[in-house]
């Protein structure tokens, strides 16, 4: 019951992952691989657009189908651990902390900076190779996105049943997504506010892990536990 009280949070985190330096920045050379085409052409031809959408509704399930098998391989773990579920949880909640602290740049580690870009050949795209890309998204990413998407994995693992932990794993991949998408669908008129977000980046940063930390505090003091009684 208290799982769900996980959601919002969750999403925000995912959204957060959307905003972070190394996915958002990224964006429009994501779009130029899902269609072989410029940002000027996406935004002036309306086939493009249209292939954009199409594509990057198989992107986002890429990713989308890697994190919900994380967050059902998290649960599974996390089942055998019942018998020292309220550690575990203190535990999980310290960790979230600290990542919390280390996006908002407070705790500076120098290798949780490191990252693996996704290697594409600019040519138009299909839909399964605009998948696979979502998934190749998922892992060569996960090393900067990966003090967020942690905190998920952790709050995954301490779910009450395996569906749970997947259902929250596909609700930080929404987070992830959804802006995604609209940024597909709406390229005409939003294409220029990507700089103004760049431009903010390090305030965005400090946001999300704050938000982190009051998650962790949360998690730590079982918040959602005594929610779900209530």
């Amino acid at each position: 019951m208290q799982d769900r009280f996980l959601f919002i949070p969750v999403f925000f985190e995912g959204l957060a992952s959307f905003l972070s330096p190394c996915v958002l920045p990224l964006i429009p050379a994501y779009m130029t691989y899902l269609t072989g085409q410029s940002m000027e052409a996406m935004i002036e031809d309306q086939k493009s657009r249209k292939t954009l959408i199409i594509n990057s509704l198989a992107f986002i399930l890429g990713f989308t189908v890697v994190f919900v098998l994380m967050g059902a391989a998290a649960t599974k773990i996390g089942s055998y651990l019942l018998r020292h579920q309220h550690l575990i949880r203190r535990i999980s909640a310290v960790l979230i902390i600290f990542f919390g602290l280390f996006h908002a740049g407070w705790i500076p580690i120098r290798f949780l900076n490191y990252e693996r870009r996704l290697q594409v050949r600019r040519k138009k795209q299909g839909l399964l190779t605009s998948l696979l890309i979502g998934m190749g998204f998922s892992v060569g990413w996960t090393p900067c996105i990966g003090p967020i998407l942690t905190s998920v994995l952790l709050l995954a693992a301490n779910t009450q049943t395996l569906g749970s932990g997947m259902l929250l794993l596909a609700v930080y991949a929404l987070g992830l997504g959804l802006p995604f998408f609209l940024l597909a669908v709406g390229i005409r008129y939003l294409s220029k506010y990507l700089s103004l977000l760049n431009k903010h980046m390090g305030v965005i940063k400090k946001i999300s892990g704050i938000i982190l930390i009051i998650i962790g505090i949360l998690i730590y003091f079982n918040v959602f536990a005594r929610l779900a009684y209530l």
